[in-house]
């Protein structure tokens, strides 16, 4: 039985970057996978993604990240312009991009879909499922031109009123939630909620998010050090603080804040940048000594990139909802990248079914032998271009696969594509040629 818990189910792109074609990612199981002891039984909570550079791999994190974030923020964007980024290697017009996302709230199926241009949403869909019945929510479209609403009978509050206060570069669903609208914004809210996205190049904004999120809470912090101190990392304690700031530096910090949010207080401003001057301290072990602190620019990237994931992870974990961590493995040892997407495979850890999404080269993880096996078959999926640039989305499930077979081995022998086709004697040809 499925309790308040917030799950994605199936997620479509179509015309978005890379992708030319509909690209469709499922969390749904066979039978033989299902786990009892979660909610949602037939829900996968991860899903590893795998593909050579530039094959597509983060085009489709992108894709979930645009769709959620317009959920929650296209009626009050401020530019009328749209994320259109449309697939650009064919000819002709360019055509919409569409994305579809199959979710559950507290039990019930709910099929949101819209699709759009640069200027405005052509297409916005909601249906429920409620006993497993498809039912009408809201249809939007437009028609020469002109938009036309239909709002199915159990959607209550001002529907027409609501029609007319979208605009047509927004979303209604998120403009139910500007208009405070009683049955659409609480719908909005769990959507808007469902994804966070988490940029691996970015490191050191994650890092400071992390940070703050650690200061207002005792219990996640606990948390935190105890992972540091089993990843191997010597890591004895955790400890945060407010490094010193240069006049200068905190004159800048206060025109920036100020200048983003020019009604706040100046209390809360402050608050701002005590929290843009912290800074982590790791003490280490050291046999029967007392731990020693070290500068936090002498630890290394991994122990690093390692702390700042650690702050959305737990996050997840206790409040449910999707991570999507493009290119997980950075700077991380293989073990370290199994024992994250662990947490998410058992209610032990993950009581909320949180799922994870991520993309990586380390095919430790896709091992399904010995102490780094952490994925079944259906939770591999794979990105591929073929030789008209065109991105192509499939899952491990599609291969005949043996009993005895090691799917990280079989990858890399080529079975599965998906893996650069390199000649390395014309490499060392060209390499040689070069030298001449």
């Amino acid at each position: 039985m499925a309790s308040a818990t917030s799950v994605l189910v199936a997620f479509t792109a179509t015309n978005f970057r890379s992708f030319r074609d509909e690209a469709t990612l499922n969390f749904t199981r066979p039978t033989k996978d299902f786990q009892p002891d979660f909610n949602h039984e037939d829900v996968a909570p991860a899903i590893a993604v795998f593909g050579s550079n530039a094959s597509g791999k983060s085009n489709l994190l992108r894709a979930l990240d645009t769709m959620f974030s317009l959920i929650g923020n296209s009626a009050t964007r401020g530019s009328r312009s749209l994320p259109y980024s449309p697939f650009v290697l064919r000819e002709g017009e360019l055509l919409p991009t569409s994305f579809t996302a199959t979710v559950r709230f507290d039990g019930i199926r709910y099929d949101y879909a819209f699709s759009y241009n640069a200027e405005s949403i052509i297409e916005e869909t909601l249906y429920s499922f409620p006993k497993n019945r498809a039912r009408l929510l809201f249809a939007r479209e437009q028609v020469s031109g002109e938009e036309r609403w239909t709002f199915g009978d159990s959607m209550t509050g001002p529907s027409q009123l609501l029609a007319r206060a979208t605009r047509g570069h927004a979303l209604l669903l998120s403009t139910a939630a500007l208009v405070n609208h009683d049955f659409l914004t609480p719908l909005q809210e769990r959507f808007s909620n469902l994804v966070r996205f988490v940029d691996s190049g970015n490191m050191q904004h994650l890092l400071q998010d992390t940070l703050e999120t650690l200061t207002q809470d005792e219990v996640l912090t606990r948390n935190v050090t105890r992972l540091l101190q089993h990843a191997d990392l010597g890591v004895a304690s955790l400890n945060i603080e407010n490094a010193p700031a240069t006049s200068e530096a905190y004159t800048q910090w206060r025109r920036v804040w100020e200048a983003l949010y020019p009604d706040s207080p100046v209390e809360e401003i402050n608050e701002r940048i005590r929290l843009a001057t912290l800074q982590p301290q790791l003490l280490h072990a050291r046999g029967d000594e007392n731990p020693i602190a070290m500068p936090f620019e002498w630890e290394s990237l991994g122990t690093r990139n390692f702390l700042a994931l650690l702050g959305p992870v737990l996050q997840r974990l206790r409040t449910g909802g999707v991570l999507i961590v493009d290119e997980l493995d950075t700077s991380l040892h293989p073990r370290l990248v199994t024992e994250v997407v662990r947490l998410f495979q058992t209610p032990e850890t993950n009581p909320r079914q949180a799922q994870l999404i991520i993309t990586t080269h380390d095919v430790t993880v896709m091992m399904n032998t010995g102490e780094y096996s952490a994925l079944n078959r259906d939770q591999i999926w794979f990105v591929e271009k073929d030789d008209e640039g065109a991105s192509e989305l499939r899952d491990l499930g599609r291969y005949k696969v043996r009993k005895d077979e090691v799917f990280s081995r079989s990858y890399l022998n080529g079975r599965y594509g998906a893996i650069p086709r390199v000649d390395s004697h014309t490499f060392l040809d060209l390499w040689n040629e070069s030298e001449q």
